[in-house]
């Protein structure tokens, strides 16, 4: 049987499910406890990303400049989308 997120409720010390279990009687199984909050916090965890500190100290313009150069080598320059774009209207 494969994981499965199931929504209960806990309620005088017991969890009453509210969605349905394909499970034997008897059967073992374990259990990962989520609120809301922390099930937003991981479902978005993979959206997170890391900023590095760029404080003037730590900034490299000439290496930011390059970075950037390198991003968009190849492409045709932005003014020349832009009026193609309008050209060609809505």
């Amino acid at each position: 049987m494969m994981s499965q997120p199931i929504r209960a409720v806990y309620s005088d010390g017991q969890l009453r499910l509210l969605d349905p279990v394909a499970l034997s009687e008897g059967q073992e199984i374990q259990l990962v406890i989520l609120s809301d909050a922390d099930r937003v916090i991981a479902a978005l965890g993979d959206l997170l990303v890391e900023i590095p500190d760029l404080t003037d100290e730590n900034l490299n313009e000439e290496a930011l400049a390059h970075e950037v150069e390198n991003g968009f080598r190849g492409q045709r320059p932005l003014s020349e989308i832009i009026i193609e774009d309008r050209h060609e209207g809505p």
